[in-house]
């Protein structure tokens, strides 16, 4: 009697307790599997919906962070091979500086997708990429007239501003993406600057304009069109293709149109007889220091490319 007494104590004590606890025990063994799932598991199957959320989220605002750094990195490794092209250009022609670019970028991309073994298949998506490579080609043969005619800070300001412009209109039209308060104040700032850039007291004070100068705008502002368009085409690629990839292809389109252009440029220079022309298409470099600050074109826009087009991506 003694023993069942006890026994049916005993049970109601634990029956007691598992009524008390047993739910706040369940909910902590929940969050707790929940957390572990969420950071320790590779398969996304396996995740609660709860968990799924939490690493969407995450992901998110890691891809975020990483896409303004590698953004920001692009647009240093582009304003330097602007003061590159600033150096070159005096000297050397157009499109032969364009075409050391391309030449560079495309070896350099070339053995990184070799070295890294990527699948040069682009799963249907040769339309977007056609379209990505001949906008970013147009956009780099902006870049050097902006420059040809600005000083390069400005041609920067301008080339940027003007691409963040084109870039926040086509990504709400095609994209779909949300214009916030913020962006509407960055954007008349942003357009307030280029203004200024264009020196309108010239035309509105003196009544004359610099040709030149506003040759260098508009410039400037097509290359800020056309690099937006670029930058479109790359988030309509999505991120199965490759960055090394959208690289690769944009330096070889690049380098076989503008070595087509200097070949038919030499040429016509023969049949014409005028033998000096060919120099402003294509001339021997006998300075050395020279042709290493048009060889450094190219690897900074590689870096330009490689880090714009993974930032832009993600």
């Amino acid at each position: 009697a003694v023993v069942s007494t006890q026994s049916t104590g005993s049970s109601g004590i634990n029956a007691e307790y598992g009524e008390l606890h047993t739910p706040r025990l369940s909910l902590i063994m929940k969050d707790t599997t929940t957390y572990i799932l969420t950071h320790f598991s590779d398969d996304d199957d396996d995740i609660p919906l709860s968990g799924k959320k939490y690493v969407s989220d995450e992901k998110t605002k890691k891809n975020r962070r990483l896409g303004i750094l590698f953004t920001i990195i692009g647009a240093l490794f582009s304003s330097t091979a602007s003061v590159s092209i600033k150096l070159s250009e005096q000297v050397v022609p157009v499109l032969q500086v364009l075409w050391f670019k391309f030449i560079v970028m495309f070896f350099l991309v070339g053995g990184a997708v070799i070295y890294g073994r990527k699948s040069l298949d682009l799963q249907g998506r040769t339309l977007y990429l056609f379209i990505r490579s001949c906008s970013e080609n147009i956009a780099m043969s902006l870049v050097l007239f902006a420059v040809m005619y600005l000083p390069v800070g400005e041609a920067t300001v301008v080339m940027f501003f003007s691409m963040s412009l084109f870039m926040v209109l086509m990504a709400a039209v095609f994209l779909k993406e949300p214009l916030s308060c913020r962006i509407y104040v960055a954007l008349f700032f942003g357009l307030t600057g280029v203004f200024l850039l264009a020196n309108p007291e010239e035309i509105i004070v003196n009544k004359s304009f610099s040709v030149s100068k506003l040759y260098g705008v508009g410039a400037g502002v097509g290359h800020g069109l056309f690099r937006a368009t670029s930058s479109i085409m790359i988030r309509k690629l999505g991120t199965e293709v490759d960055a090394k990839v959208v690289v690769f292809y944009h330096s070889f389109f690049g380098l076989l149109i503008f070595t087509s252009l200097i070949l038919l440029g030499v040429l016509y220079s023969f049949i014409s007889g005028n033998f000096l022309l060919a120099d402003s298409f294509f001339m021997r470099i006998d300075d050395s220091f020279l042709l290493m600050i048009c060889l450094s074109i190219g690897v900074l826009m590689f870096i330009c490319q490689s880090f714009a087009t993974k930032g832009t991506q993600i």
